[in-house]
């Protein structure tokens, strides 16, 4: 009996270790550590920051028009401002009501002030015949305005850079730098979302008007991006989409800067010809900015009507809610890209060329 036993043992080691074996195989498994993730912080992550001093966002813009101005306000504080508190300045050649005041500054994170155009900058020049106006007076006056007059409000007057926001205009991704502390530090004069040709039609008479003024001043433009505006001394058309556009405003108060204003303003282009802002901020910034003074703001996104600019790249993506695919840049008559090839031209060599 004893010996059955000590062979039964014996017997049973080869199936115990056997046993043992399975049960290690197909013993449960510690999971797996979870794999590393990088991620971009949210912009409620990232590290709130003070304005840069002399810095604001400006309207220019009427009470009936309080829904738009929400919205982009709306944008703008998501998107950026509720983590750096610039200021707002509204300028309107009318007073604003009580429940615009009220309910812009229900969104604001920031001080906000309110003021009207002096109405000698609201109106056309003396010399104009208003029989000859193209369009609407009113939106002629509000354009002439933007292409210089706004610099000089006593509002502004503490301000070296201002962020010019349009009602309606839509932010589409996460601002994280501060495009006020970019244009300080690398010494930007202007920057811009869309830069598009214009049509002729728009245009008419900009460019012999320009070419007058550089004939009259060509030590003006000695500094220049002129090859941005003029291939092979033809007239590309590019202009700025000025309903976003953040300008140093040393730019717009410079003499050269008014000197070509008052010329092109007694032309009277933008009263008979239908010359925008944006056509004359464009001629400006080629005549007396050089290519690094100037940039286009590839990752920002924004749209306004059909237009827009929206980033690509896949980090900017995690912040955005816009359709690379659709950007205005990738349209055949856009310049924005344009701008970085951009050089300087001899004036006497443009001049002749153009003849």
């Amino acid at each position: 009996m004893a010996y059955v036993t000590r062979r039964a043992v014996r017997l049973s080691v080869p199936a115990l270790m056997l046993t043992l074996f399975l049960f290690w195989l197909t013993r449960p498994q510690a999971p797996a550590p979870p794999p590393a993730i990088h991620y971009t912080p949210t912009l409620s992550q990232l590290p709130t920051r003070a304005p840069l001093p002399h810095s604001c966002f400006l309207f220019v813009t009427r009470t009936m028009s309080l829904t738009k101005v929400r919205r982009t306000m709306f944008d703008i504080e998501q998107r950026f401002n509720r983590r750096h508190r610039y200021p707002y300045v509204f300028l309107s050649e009318h007073p604003f009501s009580d429940e615009f005041q009220t309910n812009v500054r229900a969104l604001a994170s920031a001080p906000v002030r309110f003021a009207l155009i002096d109405q000698e900058d609201w109106q056309a020049p003396a010399w104009i015949n208003h029989d000859r106006v193209r369009g609407d007076a009113g939106f002629r006056n509000m354009v002439r305005y933007w292409a210089a007059p706004f610099a000089g409000h006593p509002q502004l007057a503490g301000m070296r850079r201002v962020w010019r926001l349009e009602p309606g205009a839509h932010y589409t991704c996460d601002i994280a730098e501060d495009p006020f502390r970019q244009m300080s530090a690398h010494q930007w004069l202007y920057a811009f979302a869309v830069s598009l040709e214009a049509l002729p039609t728009a245009t008419r008479g900009l460019w012999p008007a320009a070419l007058a003024f550089l004939a009259q001043h060509p030590s003006a433009a000695q500094n220049n991006s002129l090859s941005w505006l003029a291939s092979q001394a033809r007239f590309t058309g590019c202009q700025f989409l000025t309903n976003f556009e953040l300008v140093d405003l040393a730019f717009i108060r410079s003499q050269p800067y008014q000197m070509l204003f008052d010329f092109l303003d007694r032309q009277a282009g933008i009263y008979y010809d239908g010359w925008s802002d944006a056509a004359v901020r464009a001629l400006a910034a080629a005549m007396f900015l050089a290519p690094a003074q100037v940039k286009w703001l590839h990752a920002l996104g924004y749209q306004h009507d059909a237009l827009s600019n929206c980033p690509a790249d896949a980090e900017s993506q995690k912040r955005c809610h816009c359709d690379p695919a659709k950007s205005s840049h990738l349209l055949p008559m856009s310049c924005s890209a344009r701008y970085a090839n951009a050089t300087s031209l001899d004036i006497h060599t443009l001049l002749l060329k153009s003849t």
